[in-house]
């Protein structure tokens, strides 16, 4: 599981976007992954980052936030929205093995570049979300998760309208990366993934426990421009 944790938290790297908000929620500039034996870890530092300026490294396993254990993805992105921006805090990562304690600084998010957690990498990913941007008041996107490739934020009900998805389901795609079989099979951010071999997926950790549950041929069914289609992924 990925997620960006203002830790942008996209995978995983989240958070609560609110205008004219009296306390900012913290942000660190960090892509984060579930560990099958607790913690998160890194999967992308962005630059001139709190996270970048602390020392934390792609690869680094966070395994204590302010002296609390970390669990997993969805609770280390509660823990960051709920730092007020501006607060130095003790981190614990794991690093070849070894523990190391480091001091970190939360900011609050960029905006500009980004809604909510989601990097906006690509030109007609842009114009999306700043089309979302005019359009929503209110933006709630709290987890993501990386699996194949595969980076997915959770989304709302303005959201799911925005982007044309009926009912409750779905899951962002915000990145894919380049060579992954997720490209290859035409996989793009801005889409967004409902099923994964016809079971619904309503939240990030519906795709990241269905995507391991797959071995080999996987089929997702996706909304791209407010219609369904299917995809195979090998």
């Amino acid at each position: 599981m990925i997620r960006r944790i203002g830790i942008s938290f996209v995978s995983v790297m989240i958070f609560t976007v609110i205008p004219a908000v009296a306390q900012q929620s913290g942000w660190l500039g960090v892509s984060v992954e579930d560990q099958k034996d607790g913690g998160a870890v890194v999967r992308s530092v962005e630059r001139d980052s709190p996270a970048e300026k602390a020392g934390i490294r792609e690869g680094d396993v966070i395994v204590e936030y302010n002296k609390e254990n970390v669990l997993g993805v969805q609770q280390l992105t509660r823990l960051i929205r709920e730092t007020p921006a501006g607060r130095t805090i003790d981190l614990k990562v794991r690093r070849d093995n070894r523990e190391q304690a480091l001091q970190v600084t939360t900011e609050a998010e960029r905006f500009p570049d980004r809604l909510g957690n989601i990097h906006l990498n690509l030109p007609n990913v842009s114009i999306l979300m700043d089309q979302a941007r005019r359009n929503i008041s209110r933006v709630e996107v709290n987890t993501a998760f990386v699996q194949s490739g595969i980076r997915v934020d959770s989304m709302t009900d303005q959201l799911r309208s925005f982007f044309g998805v009926s009912g409750n389901s779905g899951v962002l795609v915000s990145s894919v990366d380049a060579g992954s079989s997720a490209e290859k099979a035409g996989l793009k951010p801005g889409d967004v993934i409902i099923a994964i071999d016809g079971r619904s997926v309503r939240n990030p950790g519906d795709f990241s426990r269905e995507m391991r549950a797959e071995n080999g041929k996987v089929t997702l069914k996706i909304v791209r421009d407010k219609q369904e289609r299917d995809l195979k992924l090998e």
